[in-house]
């Protein structure tokens, strides 16, 4: 069953992706699954189960390691979103998210030079506390992860 908002709140569709903003940017929704979704502004284009930075500002873009340096927030895409359109990204619950080939389960997981994409190679700086991969992976592709409110971290992850 897909995830839905619980909020009292009419019109939210998570899936939804808004030419013109409909809802105030940093507007959060709780969601069906226990987790929250906030609306953001993409500032490029946004791919299917990216994960993302979340500026104060609620403009979003997809996360690398040099992003994570500036920006400590970390949505997950559950749909693509157009550069300047308005859509829903996931902070909390369970979330598809891009990973890199061979990533682990139950494991810290890190952001990679690639764009939305994070992987369980140790990245000084790049450490996503609150986030773990509920299975393991040949290739690279989305994966269910359960995330707990995570932050971007400075440091490595059990150190």
């Amino acid at each position: 069953m897909p995830t839905f908002s619980v909020s009292n709140q009419a019109g939210i569709t998570l899936t939804n992706v808004d030419a013109t903003s409909q809802f105030t940017t940093g507007t959060v929704v709780n969601l069906s699954d226990g987790g929250q979704a906030v609306y953001v502004q993409a500032l490029s284009e946004i791919s299917t189960y990216a994960a993302v930075a979340v500026y104060d500002t609620q403009k979003a873009q997809m996360m690398t390691t040099t992003l994570a340096a500036t920006c400590k927030r970390i949505g997950f895409a559950q749909t693509s979103i157009a550069s300047g359109y308005y859509g829903w990204v996931q902070l909390g619950g369970k979330v598809l998210v891009n990973l890199a080939a061979s990533a682990a389960p139950n494991v810290p997981l890190y952001t990679t030079a690639t764009a939305g994409v994070l992987d369980d190679a140790v990245v000084s700086g790049g450490a996503v506390f609150g986030l773990v991969a509920t299975t393991s992976i040949s290739n690279a592709t989305a994966v269910t992860c359960i995330a707990g409110y995570p932050h971007i971290a400075s440091g490595i992850a059990g150190t």
